[in-house]
């Protein structure tokens, strides 16, 4: 299995390839009052394809650290059950957070047109704040893996809080 570095790119590519369009047509970076006249239709296009991408990309990255963490440290039952219920909630947040964000807007058009009669969509706001909360939620108990997982080794007191250290040094 190749290590989690080359999964990270290799998922990253799709959220790449829609990004740097989006960040074109949206003139991210430049001064407001720089910004030509432009039909906003394509940037809100482009901003909904990387809402719907983003999620799912962050979720199988942690997916695949979290398989690495399995392999590194899941001799114990507990650890291993553990692993496998944070990943099916990682995965399970991944497929309703992906439907509710492809379909957000009804009719999809709506999203980029709201010209549309008869479309509505979710309050967004409050999605993206559950969302994110969501998502710091399982990357805590991700980070708390690494963790459970040095803390059972048979390694001697100082070279276990120079090890947790190095990975408390992650979370700057």
């Amino acid at each position: 299995m190749p290590p989690p570095v080359l999964h990270q790119i290799f998922l990253h590519g799709p959220l790449d390839a829609n990004s740097l369009p989006g960040i074109k047509t949206n003139f991210v970076g430049i001064l407001a009052a720089e910004v030509p006249p432009h039909d906003l239709v394509i940037p809100c296009i482009w901003t909904y394809i990387v809402q719907i991408l983003y999620y799912p990309v962050l979720a199988l990255i942690k997916s695949s650290v979290l398989v690495f963490l399995l392999r590194l440290g899941g001799q114990t039952p507990r650890l291993r059950i553990a692993i496998y219920a944070l990943n099916g909630l990682n995965l399970a947040l991944m497929f309703a957070i992906f439907g509710v964000s492809a379909g957000q807007c009804t009719p999809i058009s709506f999203h980029w047109d709201p010209t549309v009669p008869g479309g509505r969509c979710i309050n967004q706001p409050v999605f993206y704040l559950v969302q994110s909360g969501l998502n710091i939620v399982t990357d805590v108990f991700t980070l708390g893996v690494p963790i459970w997982i040095f803390l059972g080794t048979k390694m001697g007191r100082r070279l276990k809080i120079v090890t947790l250290y190095v990975f408390f040094l992650g979370l700057l």
